[in-house]
């Protein structure tokens, strides 16, 4: 649930991380399922979902709250930058994606930090050279004092959360996604599509 509320996640939780097979074993939604497991890009389902009704919105402040989630080998956690996204269908946040990105792969490839609107898995897919580790997913329950800051908004309740790195020619970047509660209830899962 989304609320205008001003509450931040400050005390974290030790976060569980399951692989590909505990995340299958694990009593999910089979919707769910098929987005924590989808392997193509997620902008472009949603899109495919929402037709005209899709937007990606580049967060300009920084969210509060999603840390925990990162990887904590991530070298963008200690120096660089963080590029946060939504993507909406409709008026309902589905999708929160943080990019973790380090001083050295940003000089690597500058155009990281000039990204704007532009989906950041359709440009890694025009590149060559460009690898993906297994997903690794998680389950975080926000609720009361503890709903998790989505830029002027907050989500609250249980969501599912996927981590991976991506390396372009031995430089990496790390991206978690967020399936927030707007995923499934959707006009596109309403309709019938997808």
């Amino acid at each position: 649930m989304i609320s205008n509320q001003h509450r931040s996640f400050e005390n974290p939780r030790e976060t569980t991380w399951l692989t590909r097979q505990g995340v299958r074993e694990a009593q999910i939604d089979s919707l769910m399922l098929s987005w924590l497991l989808e392997k193509g890009l997620l902008t472009e389902r949603l899109r495919g979902l929402c037709g005209a009704h899709f937007r990606l919105e580049v967060l300009h402040e920084p969210s509060i709250g999603w840390e925990s989630l990162a990887p904590t080998d991530s070298p963008a956690e200690i120096d660089g930058f963080k590029r946060e996204v939504v993507m909406w269908c409709d008026d309902e946040p589905c999708i929160y994606a943080k990019t973790s990105v380090s001083n050295s792969t940003a000089s690597m490839h500058p155009w990281l930090r000039t990204l704007g609107s532009e989906p950041l898995g359709e440009r890694l897919q025009s590149l060559a050279d460009v690898t993906r580790t297994d997903f690794e997913f998680t389950c975080v329950q926000a609720s009361g004092a503890e709903d998790r800051s989505l830029g002027r908004s907050f989500v609250s309740g249980d969501v599912w959360a996927r981590r991976s790195k991506f390396t372009i020619k031995s430089h990496e970047l790390a991206v978690i996604e967020v399936f927030l509660p707007g995923l499934v209830t959707c006009k596109g899962h309403r309709s019938g599509h997808g």
